[in-house]
């Protein structure tokens, strides 16, 4: 009965490892789980819909209706203004100046206060490296 006790500590244990390893954020780029469109027709007219069965965060900035922020004012001199993370299949919706233009990168995982999870500075105008947290 030990032993079955044991091994079955040693599952759960395994098990929740492996939730852990899957919650980090693997450092990897989510481009291909990005579809990115504008509709004019709707008062939320920049939409991030993540394709993917995994969460991700993107972040973004630009010519935003209600923020004064452009890109390269980011905090800490980080380039993207804007941040959020987007469950598997669903959608973030933001608002664009007319005529606004913008600006994206996203990475796997997720993003909480602060840049855990990427790098960008307002000195390299936009490029990005998604980073292992």
């Amino acid at each position: 009965m030990k032993r079955y006790s044991l091994l079955m500590c040693m599952a759960v244990g395994a098990l929740f490892a492996s939730v852990n390893v899957q919650a980090a954020n693997p450092g990897q780029s989510a481009e291909r789980c990005l579809d990115v469109s504008t509709n004019s027709k709707s008062s939320h007219n920049l939409i991030f819909k993540n394709r993917c069965s995994y969460q991700i965060f993107v972040v973004w900035c630009g010519d935003l209706k209600y923020s004064k922020k452009e890109c390269g004012d980011g905090p800490r001199n980080t380039y993207y203004t804007q941040s959020a993370n987007i469950r598997a299949y669903d959608e973030k919706a933001t608002t664009l100046k007319s005529r606004g233009s913008y600006e994206y990168a996203s990475c796997k995982g997720k993003i909480g206060f602060g840049s855990k999870g990427i790098e960008h500075s307002a000195s390299n105008n936009g490029r990005y490296r998604c980073t292992r947290t």
